[in-house]
């Protein structure tokens, strides 16, 4: 297994419409090629998990990079990892307040996100809490 952490500024804001799209899009190709993640989207930002075979996820990651929407791409974490974070997720979303994000199938609330695993680094724990505090209100 492998993940792919990273950051982009969107090159133009996104409504509902085109985030859930793109959300639609993200899910097909997932389930079709066994990519798990999840996609965070505020301030115009993009912060995406990509999990999955190595090269399934690195072409898909290249795709992005070159994605006429996204600029100022920033890789966190690029490396294997002995098995995924997110395995019941296609693409995990969020855009909504977190209690809401539940409605999303095969998501959980970002509350319930174990953060204590054995087979995690120090960086990838702190890139974890760093996506809960993205979701979750102060204070979680």
């Amino acid at each position: 297994m492998h993940h792919i952490i990273y950051l982009s500024q969107a090159t133009i804001p996104f409504n509902e419409a085109q985030l859930q799209h793109l959300l639609t899009q993200a899910r097909d190709f997932n389930q079709m090629h066994q990519v798990t993640g999840m996609l965070l989207y505020g301030n115009d930002q993009f912060f995406q998990v990509l999990e999955g075979e190595k090269a399934t996820v690195q072409l898909l990651y290249a795709h992005i990079s070159q994605d006429p929407r996204h600029r100022d791409v920033i890789t966190y974490a690029d490396k294997a990892i002995p098995k995924r974070a997110f395995m019941d997720w296609s693409m995990a979303f969020q855009a909504l307040p977190p209690q809401q994000l539940i409605e999303f199938a095969g998501y959980i609330s970002p509350a319930e996100v174990q953060l204590e695993r054995t087979n995690l680094g120090q960086a990838d724990t702190l890139l974890l809490q760093l996506l809960r505090s993205f979701v979750l209100p102060e204070g979680s």
